[in-house]
């Protein structure tokens, strides 16, 4: 930016500032310091967002009032291991929210079943395995509410992930997860 002021030149007239003079410099010289800090740390926090140490610090309602979870049995391990949990009911015929939430995808699944994704801020859970759907896409839903029916011994696959970070369900679940016996 250039300023106009009176100076003592020949003619007498208004004049351009001097761009050699060592005021104008310095304060240049700090108008791009703090640009540039301002632009680091801009960038700087959009790259880091999201990594920050945000805990989960709700507790989820079973998907089944009544059902149980266990550790899922794989043909092969996968490194770092499959963040799940496989859930039964020999009681329940409906699944529901573990979380008051919205639905943000249900789709059908190559065995005729659905997979239903619910989210609440950044945090995802997706429930496989269910009968019908009984919520619809863009949904406001509150913990307890009903999303789907079941079927009596099928298993029904739980996740969660934080954005596309995949976190262990077992921690905050209220419900019984029970740990294969290794023999």
């Amino acid at each position: 930016m250039w300023t106009i002021k009176q100076t003592g030149n020949e003619n007498n007239r208004p004049a351009v500032c001097n761009p050699n003079n060592p005021e104008l410099i310095m304060k240049k010289k700090f108008l791009l310091l703090a640009g540039l800090i301002l632009i680091i740390g801009s960038v700087f926090g959009q790259k880091n967002k999201g990594k920050g140490e945000q805990k989960f610090d709700k507790r989820l309602l079973c998907p089944f009032e009544n059902g149980m979870g266990r550790e899922p049995k794989e043909a092969f391990s996968w490194d770092p291991p499959d963040q799940k949990v496989i859930m039964i009911s020999k009681t329940d015929t409906a699944i529901r929210s573990c979380i008051d939430a919205k639905v943000l995808k249900i789709n059908a699944t190559e065995d005729g079943r659905f997979e239903i994704v619910i989210y609440y801020k950044e945090w995802y859970f997706w429930y496989y395995g269910i009968t019908k759907a009984l919520v619809n896409v863009n949904q406001s839903i509150k913990a307890g509410q009903v999303l789907g029916t079941y079927n009596f011994g099928q298993e029904m696959e739980f996740r969660m992930f934080k954005d596309e970070e995949p976190m262990d369900p077992r921690e905050f679940l209220e419900c019984k997860v029970t740990e294969e016996k290794k023999e």
